[in-house]
């Protein structure tokens, strides 16, 4: 059975005429399905000519708030595989009922999922404070907690964390609680906030505030039904006013201009009419009061949004009464906004960069305008060994490095398409190995590695396990095993995520040691399995990967093709995969140009994007205009030469 729970009633009926028949529509209508965990908000608009109305939710997973006329709709993590179903009943007088129907997902393989409830911003009063239960829901075994010590009090006990506010005699404050998962990284965080105590600043003197909002400021929109996105912001005094404040938020777009300037970004201006900000963007902070909210809505629908784009919405906060001042480093709160891809499978292209150009990989389009391939892995570098500095270490040939040297023209591009870059490594005939490295050895390997990810602007690293000897011996070395492999894996994966201020991937091709039966990695005691830090995986030439333990299927090549040897794929086959759970199909060798000692594979190559898309995207790939050449070794040229 369910248990039933209901929204709080706006007014009441009394006065609604019984003899005529209410309205009510709720917009959208359609079933509301959320993932496990990790959910944004669903924001439903309710209509009605009744003088109230009110929901009900059959399950208390289901948590949902109700305001004016919207009732946000969001779910608790669900640490269960089964699926959770639901419903959401919403009445207004004597109108026929409308319900909504509400589903989640259960968890998959090896995933963690986090939530807090309730979530909503706490406000503490100067003083004569209740402590606040909050619920923490989450399957990893244990969570931690960090809060603002100096003026907050916090206590764990099971699920529970109880906050409370210390007295405050001084001014306003603001933080945040973030409550993280022990495995999984997984994070919530629920804005606080404390009024000033009774002192009151001196008659003339200017207080000065802040703009901040506790919400992500990364927004992704999904690639068919786009659905209204809410963000609450704050603006906050250092000190009690003894007047009205007024501050007005208002779009700033020249200050996407500007921003691109000082960061070197390419952020597009987020359609200023697709944004509506609540109360004609003014927010009224009562005499007395710290501060204020404000709700700003963004409703734009796909159309609006193009791929591999990402947009800001600049948001600026003006002083409207006297006296007040605005921070100048707290002055905007900038949103980004980009569109999630539509695909269920994915594309990694290996290019044998001593004959080809990778940036031909940003020609192949699909109609609807996602880049055919998502990942690029430049084949490769080596694992060396240096006898004159007794180190191991990255040997990059002349090809390899100028890629790395010319990242700007050569790699960068790839990037900003949305397709990722990543450098693979093998052996090369000596005693280095991926396999073979003791653990200091793969911790101090790692950090090379992720060190050449941030000085190049790399999306991580490869391993392939061939070509190595594996006899070296001194601390540099191990006997090689899968152990090691796995070690070198994870010592990179933590060195990337240290240095690298972006998502970063290790990508494995299966050969040698590293095999889907990989083991985890043990660090004082405390187990890492493969899944925490390998991305995806893929088999050798014609091979079906399977996934490395606490890997989905998701995360595995379905199929690795050859392009130069004439390996194909039909669409059924493609769409086989897809439906079967694969999240990446593996391509090799793709050369359009011919100019190196590959033959141009462009026409065979083709046909088999082609059977790819219309088997797991249903479009086709668009003909490409260009092609980008090879010149000689350690030669590349960034200009696009058209097609003949």
């Amino acid at each position: 059975m369910f248990a039933i729970s209901s929204g709080a009633l706006v007014g009441c009926n009394d006065d609604d005429d019984v003899n005529k028949k209410n309205s009510l529509s709720v917009t959208p209508a359609s079933a509301i399905e959320f993932k496990a965990g990790d959910n944004q908000d669903v924001v439903l608009t309710v209509k009605t000519d009744a003088k109230s109305w009110a929901f009900e939710k059959n399950g208390e997973w289901i948590v949902a708030k109700q305001d004016g006329d919207k009732l946000t709709v969001n779910a608790q993590a669900n640490t269960t595989e089964s699926v959770r179903p639901g419903r959401i009943t919403i009445t207004a007088g004597n109108a026929e009922p409308v319900n909504i129907n509400v589903n989640q997902k259960g968890l998959e393989v090896g995933e963690i999922v986090l939530s807090i409830s309730p979530s909503d911003p706490i406000g503490f009063e100067a003083t004569g404070n209740k402590a606040v239960e909050l619920t923490v829901t989450t399957n990893a075994p244990d969570w931690t907690f960090s809060y603002p010590e100096e003026w907050m009090t916090a206590e764990k006990q099971g699920d529970k964390l109880t906050v409370n506010a210390k007295d405050n005699t001084g001014d306003a404050r603001v933080g945040q609680i973030v409550v993280t998962s022990s495995e999984g990284e997984k994070t919530a965080k629920i804005a606080v906030s404390q009024k000033a105590g009774s002192e009151n600043p001196t008659p003339g003197e200017e207080i000065a505030g802040s703009l901040s909002t506790a919400d992500d400021l990364n927004i992704q929109f999904a690639h068919d039904a786009v659905e209204p996105v809410k963000k609450t912001l704050t603006f906050t005094l250092e000190k009690t006013a003894m007047v009205e404040t007024k501050v007005k938020l208002v779009f700033d777009e020249r200050h996407v201009e500007e921003y691109n300037f000082d960061h070197a970004t390419e952020y597009v201006v987020f359609p200023e009419k697709l944004c509506t900000i609540a109360n004609d963007g003014v927010m009224t902070i009562p005499a007395g009061e710290t501060s204020a909210q404000i709700e700003v809505t963004l409703t734009p629908s796909a159309s609006d949004l193009e791929y591999v784009t990402t947009y800001m919405v600049p948001l600026q906060a003006v002083a409207q009464t006297e006296g007040i001042v605005v921070k100048d480093e707290a002055e905007y709160v900038d949103f980004l906004v980009s569109r999630i891809g539509s695909k269920k499978i994915r594309n990694i292209c290996y290019f044998e960069v001593n004959d080809c150009n990778p940036l031909n990989a940003i020609e192949y389009i699909l109609e609807d305008g996602q880049p055919f391939f998502d990942a690029v892995v430049l084949f490769a570098g080596n694992i060396n060994w240096d006898a004159s500095k007794q180190k191991v270490y990255m040997n990059a040939n002349p090809n390899v490095q100028a890629l790395l040297d010319n990242s700007e023209e050569l790699l960068q591009p790839l990037r900003k398409k949305g397709i990722k870059v990543l450098l693979d490594i093998l052996g090369n005939h000596d005693q280095a190995g991926i396999a073979g490295l003791s653990d200091w050895g793969c911790e101090q390997f790692g950090k090379e590695l992720a060190q050449i990810c941030l000085d190049y602007k790399l999306d991580g690293i490869g391993f392939d396990d061939e070509y190595s000897l594996y006899y070296g011996s001194g601390k540099w070395f191990a006997g090689p095993s899968s152990q090691q492999a796995a070690r070198l894996c994870y010592e990179t994966k933590k060195a990337m995520k240290e240095l690298c201020p972006w998502e970063t991937w290790v990508h494995l091709y299966y050969l040698g040691y590293i095999q889907s039966s990989l083991p985890s990695v043990f660090i004082d005691g405390v187990e890492h399995k493969p899944s925490e830090f390998i991305d995806n995986v893929c088999a050798d030439y014609g091979g079906s990967a399977r996934p490395v333990n606490g890997m989905g299927l998701s995360g595995c090549a379905g199929n690795s093709i050859q392009l130069n040897y004439g390996y194909s794929i039909s669409s059924s086959g493609a769409k086989a995969l897809m439906n079967q759970g694969y999240g990446w199909i593996m391509w090799f060798a793709f050369d359009p140009s011919g100019t190196g000692t590959v033959s141009n594979n462009r026409s065979h190559s083709l046909r088999q994007f082609r059977n790819v898309a219309e088997g797991c995207y249903e479009q086709s790939v668009r003909d490409p205009k260009n092609v980008y050449n090879k010149i000689s070794e350690g030669q590349y040229d960034p200009a696009p030469h058209p097609i003949n």
